[in-house]
C-alpha cells in the first residue's frame, strides 16, 4: 500500500492518527531522553525503598513523554536471602496508549543482573537507572543507582536527522 501525507481533507478523503504521526516523527527524531539539563529524568535516592525521578523529557517511536514534577517510585522490599537489580523504565505502551515511569523488579541472586527491557509491538521500554537493592535493605543510597540515560542500547539521547535536540 502506498501512503503519503499529510495533505488536507476535502470532504473526508485524508483521514490520520496519531499512529500516522508518530510513523513520521519516528523517522525523523531518535528514541532517548532529552538533554538540555544534565538532571533530565535523572534517577536519586528518596526516602526508604525508593528512588526520586527528576522532572523531564522523553522520546520514543515518535511519541512525546514529559514528567513535570519530582515523581516518587517505591521499590518492593528487599530479599532477606541475595540482593537484586531493579530498573527505572519509561514505557509506551500501545495497548493503554501511554507512556509512564515504571520500576522492573530484578530477581534476587547472589550476582543479581538488570531485567531485560521489554520492546515488542506493543510495549517499548527505556532503561534511564539500575538500582541495586541489597539484601535486606530498607533504604537506597547514591551509591546503589546506575544511570543508564547516556548509554545507547537502554536510552540515550534525543537526536534529530540534523542535530542533537534539545527542549
Amino acid at each position: 500500500m502506498e501512503k503519503s501525507g499529510f495533505f488536507n481533507s476535502s470532504d473526508g478523503d485524508r483521514v490520520y492518527d496519531a499512529a500516522d504521526f508518530a510513523s513520521y516523527f519516528g523517522s525523523l527524531v531518535s528514541n532517548g531522553v532529552f538533554y538540555m539539563l544534565a538532571t533530565n529524568l535523572q534517577v536519586s535516592p528518596a526516602i526508604g525503598l525508593a528512588v526520586n525521578v527528576a522532572a523531564g523529557s522523553a522520546w520514543i517511536n515518535g511519541y512525546r513523554y514529559e514528567n513535570t514534577d519530582v515523581l516518587n517510585m517505591p521499590l518492593t522490599t528487599a530479599d532477606g536471602s541475595n540482593p537484586r537489580i531493579d530498573r527505572i523504565v519509561i514505557r509506551l505502551s500501545q495497548i493503554s496508549r501511554s507512556i509512564q515511569l515504571a520500576v522492573v523488579a530484578g530477581t534476587p541472586a547472589a550476582t543479581p543482573v538488570a531485567p531485560a527491557l521489554t520492546r515488542t509491538s506493543d510495549i517499548y521500554e527505556l532503561g534511564i537507572a539500575d538500582v541495586l537493592v541489597p539484601t535486606a535493605a530498607t533504604s537506597i543510597v547514591a551509591n546503589n543507582i546506575t544511570d543508564t540515560r547516556l548509554n545507547t542500547d537502554l536510552c540515550g539521547l534525543v537526536n534529530s536527522l540534523v542535530s542533537a535536540v534539545y527542549e
